[in-house]
């Protein structure tokens, strides 16, 4: 549960799930792209075409001219530079630093500044002229369609109505619906002559009447223990901002679409038909209900300074989050407070857990993203959640009582524990504990965070550390005592079977399978599972493994295949896909995957888009991008997936090695790898395009600013990224990310940061440089973008025009901005989730489009 809220709150733009895996998720708390370690694959960032009335965009300069780019004869657009801006910082290493920001105005959103409005629209305006004019734009667009165009099944997960729930998109649907169907119905798609793109079964939720555009979106749905009730959360144009609403299970939500013109506004909150409770000011959180099916605990935050209003485009530091518990039938005013804030983790959140038998609530604190937390469990029986005065009996034990290590509940028979920990392991163990219920103690105030560590507990290793160097990602309890185990090794997934109760190993299951697994679905009593299996050149296979009723320990389940996706012009045969290993500037070896299509030859020619995320210990395991696998195809191209050093391919230990003072290692590998592939002929050097979103976009353009002529880079393409490290801690989630990167409030962070920051080290002396000049860079964000602010976007963008372009820094406009650097705004979308499957198809045409100018890349495919 834990790992799931801190996933939740990266700044990571990975691929957005399924409505299936966010119904099926432990937590139900699918508020970001990423919700576990195995779903950190890249999205590939599609959005509208330049001149749509949702597109906005920006730009900035590089490497030799790129075709059609002539700044003396379309010079960017002015931004007003106010230099009397300046923030004074303490340093370490010289007392006191002077910082000019000139261009904090854009730290306004345009809704709430005609400035800043203006800046937009202009950008936008001199963007698409570079973007359309790319001959072969509807091209591109077309060859995506086709590829998008093949249905999307999630694995199906049995709920507690006797149901099997999954997910479905067609294909070019803007969302998924979700299905609901019996066994009997699930049994019928593997019978000889089924139909393999049949949906068995009836719909349950069409997301795609939420709203007509696909902006308003599923992000969280929770079934109550008696499948009776779903808490389900609902975001708008892509905001981490949520509402939740109930409806009872016997009432599906697809009512008809609208007719031309018509607006349905109850559609947005899931129809007349659901319950009267609504939950507002939640983030980060669905519902977690307790097992009498009466309420919900949820997160809820204060209220942002702007209200209500267009939610998502706010920058307000988010602060103060409550636990609270919610009687189904009350107001959201007489909610129960469980846990108020920490005053001295004022950032801090509290995540619920129940236990599978219902006896328990778990509870973590986090204080930012970093996977440590508090960890407090409390009997339930006897409790009144309707009252304080009945939450104030419940008695509470502290399991860790220090932000030092992550304690994540896996099961529990009775009083007996079961936790997944990286405490003295860092590629992760699992530990059990007995309590003693009797040792609870009732709080104050709901002031949990005061509970001192229960003295008694005695923490034994019941299945240790990986001997072989695997780092253990998800682990499942299934059929009473079968339990999974999700191991990386050398960043591809290993799926084992151990026994509970002995911790002893069973087995290896699906042996032959390479790649990701994506999703195991299940609960522990039931013998019927589906797990979803993926990898750069496949899209998708779904097993189903079933174990008999009266299974023994060691009896390892009867596996078949349920469904296998196939994906239009696009086959496994086709491509090839390998991994390489390659040294970093301080000897350490790093692994890269390529992926390519038999057709390509590696003799130095062909371009190469090179993915990287490397940070908040999230590994880039094996993934399948129909839009990547286009564009390998179209322009003859290499896939390259950098898996830098920051991220959690080996744990606690490669997340170490690329985070605070040692982020620079995170740049240095990507170049490294870019190298890499120049001179062993994979990629032509000045084609390889650097890739990455969030924390990747910081990537990205840290890599772009230290860049070499060595390492031939020939565009940069950032998404969503932060930017400006001296100041992203004051935006929304952003001081959650202070474990990453470090905080300007701190002397020695602040002295690190500005040798980093991308924002700060812009370069103007390559502006006119004939060796080493800026590559074309293609900048990208979101108008309700709440997780990254689109303000580190705009301000790098003005940034680089100003210093690129600049009379004041020599050579003149026409010598110093050789290459365009692109921004794109996005209206009505967030960080990633919840994005339509037509913005995501028209923004990958935008990036293609602009890259294959810049460079001369030609479609071959």
């Amino acid at each position: 549960m834990a790992i799931a809220l801190l996933h939740s709150l990266r700044p990571i733009t990975s691929r957005v799930p399924s409505a299936l895996s966010r119904i099926t998720s432990p937590q139900h708390q699918l508020l970001h792209p990423c919700t576990s370690q195995t779903s950190s694959c890249p999205q590939t960032y599609l959005g509208t075409p330049p001149s749509s009335r949702n597109m906005t965009a920006t730009a900035s300069t590089a490497q030799h001219t790129a075709p059609g780019w002539d700044l003396s004869a379309n010079p960017f657009p002015k931004a007003r530079r106010d230099e009397s801006v300046v923030d004074t910082y303490k340093s370490e290493a010289k007392g006191e630093v002077k910082v000019t920001d000139p261009y904090r105005w854009l730290e306004t959103p345009p809704n709430q500044s005609k400035e800043t409005k203006e800046w937009v629209e202009a950008q936008a305006e001199f963007a698409a002229k570079y973007i359309r004019g790319y001959p072969h734009w509807d091209e591109i667009k077309s060859r995506l369609e086709g590829t998008f165009a093949y249905p999307r099944f999630s694995c199906p997960s049995l709920k507690y109505d006797g149901r099997f729930y999954y997910s479905y998109n067609s294909g070019l649907d803007p969302q998924s619906r979700i299905f609901r169907a019996t066994k009997e119905d699930i049994e019928g798609v593997t019978k000889e002559g089924a139909d393999p793109k049949a949906t068995p079964g009836e719909v349950f939720f069409n997301e795609n009447r939420l709203s007509k555009d696909g902006s308003v979106a599923l992000a969280s749905a929770s079934f109550s223990k008696s499948g009776k009730l779903v808490c389900y959360g609902i975001s708008k144009a892509g905001s981490d901002w949520n509402v939740l609403y109930f409806r009872t299970t016997d009432k599906p939500f697809d009512p008809p679409a609208p007719e031309q013109g018509q607006e349905v506004p109850e559609a947005a909150m899931g129809g007349t038909d659901r319950l009267p409770d609504v939950l507002t000011h939640v983030k980060f959180s669905g519902g977690t209900w307790t097992h009498d099916d009466k309420g919900v605990f949820y997160l809820r935050w204060p209220a942002p300074s702007s209200g209500s209003a267009d939610l998502g485009t706010e920058t307000d530091v988010n602060t103060d989050a409550r636990l609270y518990y919610h009687v189904l039938g009350t107001k959201q005013e007489q909610d129960v407070l469980i846990c108020d804030v920490d005053p001295d983790v004022k950032t801090g959140m509290w995540s619920p857990m129940i236990t599978n038998d219902g006896k328990f609530l778990v509870i973590s604190q986090s204080k930012n993203t970093d996977p440590v937390s508090r960890k407090y469990v409390a009997p339930l029986e006897g409790v009144d959640f309707g009252s304080q005065e009945g939450v104030a009996k419940l008695k509470w034990i502290c399991l860790s009582d220090k932000f030092e290590d992550e304690l994540d509940y896996l099961a529990n028979d009775d009083h007996t524990f079961y936790f997944t920990t990286n405490r003295k392991a860092p590629r992760y163990r699992i530990l059990k504990l007995t309590i003693d219920p009797s040792k609870g103690k009732e709080i104050e105030k709901q002031q949990l965070y005061k509970l001192p560590l229960e003295p008694t507990l005695e923490f034994k290793e019941h299945i240790e550390e990986d001997a072989e160097g695997g780092t253990l990602g998800t682990a499942t309890v299934l059929a009473n005592d079968k339990l999974l185990l999700v191991y990386s090794r050398n960043v591809k997934d290993e799926l084992w079977q151990y026994d509970l109760q002995s911790g002893q190993k069973v087995g290896r299951l699906l042996p032959n399978f390479v790649g990701s697994i994506g999703q195991i679905s299940g609960k522990r009593e039931d013998t019927l599972s589906f797990v979803q299996t993926s990898g750069f050149t496949s899209p998708g296979i779904i097993s189903r493994l079933e174990w008999s009723e009266d299974s023994k320990a060691k009896e390892e389940p009867k596996i078949s295949t349920y469904r296998e996706t196939v994906v239009p012009g696009i086959s496994a045969d086709d491509f090839i896909s390998e991994q390489k290993w390659f040294e970093s500037v301080d000897g350490t070896r790093v692994p890269m995957f390529i992926t390519y299509h038999k057709s390509t030859k590696l003799d130095g020619t062909a371009p190469a888009w090179l993915y990287s995320y490397g940070g908040f210990e999230i590994p880039l395991n094996p993934f399948f991008s129909p839009s990547l696998m286009t564009w390998t195809k179209l322009f003859g191209g290499v896939l390259v997936v950098v898996n830098a050093r920051g991220g959690g391919e080996w744990g606690a230990t490669w997340h170490e090695a690329g985070r605070r003072f040692n982020k620079h290692h995170t740049f240095e590998d990507v170049l490294s790898g870019a190298k890499y592939l120049h001179e062993n002929k994979i990629a032509a050097k000045g084609k390889i395009v650097l890739n990455g979103g969030s924390n990747g976009g910081l990537t990205v353009m840290a890599s772009t600013n230290m860049a070499k002529e060595e390492h031939g880079i020939g565009a940069s393409v950032a998404e969503v990224g932060v930017l400006d490290l001296l100041r992203f801690h004051l935006f929304s989630i952003g001081r959650a990310w202070v474990g990453d990167f470090g905080c300007s409030e701190e002397p020695k962070d602040l002295d690190y940061q500005l040798t980093i920051s991308p924002l700060h080290n812009v370069d103007p002396s390559r502006a006119s440089s004939s060796t080493n000049p800026y590559p074309p860079i293609f900048l990208l964000t979101a108008d309700h973008d709440d997780r990254v602010s689109p303000a580190h976007t705009f301000k790098l963008a003005a940034e680089l025009q100003h210093q690129l372009s600049s009379k004041d820094v020599g050579g003149g406009a026409e010598s110093n901005a050789r290459n365009p650097v692109l921004a794109r705004v996005e209206l009505d979308a967030g960080h990633g989730a919840g994005k339509s499957t037509q913005k995501r198809i028209e923004e990958a045409t935008d990036k293609y489009a602009a890259v294959a100018r810049a460079l001369d890349l030609k479609i071959v495919g």
